[in-house]
């Protein structure tokens, strides 16, 4: 979706902000035995849960968590879990070439063919499905094979889709998954409207991360992906995880403990939109 030149422009921006502003030790994921990253209870919270500020009550995750409503599924909702399946199919299908040591362009005749079987999905959304797949599939193999040309090498795969990570030490999921990991620069793919509280899902991960392996984790990039008619448009935006923007997640994560641990209901937001996938509980 992004190629490595630019990665590394994103990530030379990326180290001066670091250079300039270096992130406390105590902000570091690896001091989780210690406020402020010891949280005050382990609930087993999800990056999305925390980061997700589309409720500015955070009613929404007390409706999950304390009422057990289950939201209800909306077209936001499927094209984002269809652009998550499109691009990690096409990653992993990439991956699965590069193992059996075949050439880009063997992988791309052998891949290039997809025809989805989605359960309830229209023509449109089948085609953004399909969309999304090539050029993620296009993106990856045409830098695979620039990387291999330029350095006489054999094709090396440079992003890990779905990385698997455990935040139950910072009062997360034991379960997280992180969109994608590319030369240590976390991605976080988004569909729709750009919003600032979208850094926090960055956040979240690094902070997981860093509790894992104790290694810090500084940079990501969140993606955006818009469809114009039958082209696929791509976004990025820079994130460097300041302590600033860690200080913010491990707020929102105390601020919705508290809520979960107190029996009061948060109210109703009066800006609520129709899109919400709890908006017909809070509006019967």
């Amino acid at each position: 979706m992004i190629n490595r030149r630019q990665l590394f422009r994103f990530i030379r921006r990326m180290y001066y902000w670091a250079k300039t502003d270096p992130v406390d030790e105590d902000l570091r994921g690896w001091s989780w035995d210690r406020p402020p990253v010891k949280p005050r209870a382990y609930l087993g919270l999800g990056v999305y849960e925390v980061a997700g500020k589309y409720c500015p009550t955070r009613r929404d995750v007390w409706l999950r968590r304390k009422a057990g409503v289950r939201p209800k599924s909306s077209k936001t909702m499927l094209v984002g879990r269809l652009m998550h399946e499109a691009i990690d199919k096409a990653t992993k299908s990439v991956l699965r070439g590069v193992v059996q040591g075949k050439k880009a362009w063997e992988i791309y005749e052998e891949n290039q063919s997809i025809d989805p079987s989605l359960k309830g999905v229209d023509d449109e959304l089948r085609q953004l499905y399909i969309n999304i797949y090539k050029s993620t599939l296009i993106t990856i193999l045409g830098e695979l094979e620039y990387e291999a040309l330029t350095t006489n090498s054999s094709l090396q795969m440079p992003l890990f889709t779905e990385y698997r990570v455990d935040g139950s030490l910072i009062g997360l999921s034991s379960n997280l998954s992180v969109d994608a990991l590319a030369n240590g620069v976390i991605l976080d793919y988004k569909f729709g409207e750009a919003r600032d509280f979208h850094k926090l899902s960055i956040a979240g991960y690094a902070l997981a991360l860093e509790s894992e392996y104790e290694t810090p984790f500084d940079y990501g990039l969140i993606i955006y992906v818009s469809n114009r008619g039958q082209r696929i448009r791509i976004s990025a935006r820079p994130v460097y995880v300041s302590n600033s923007l860690r200080r913010w997640f491990l707020e929102e994560r105390d601020n919705i403990i508290e809520i979960l641990l107190s029996d009061e209901e948060p109210p109703v937001d009066n800006r609520c939109k129709e899109s919400c996938p709890f908006y017909g509980v809070c509006h019967p």
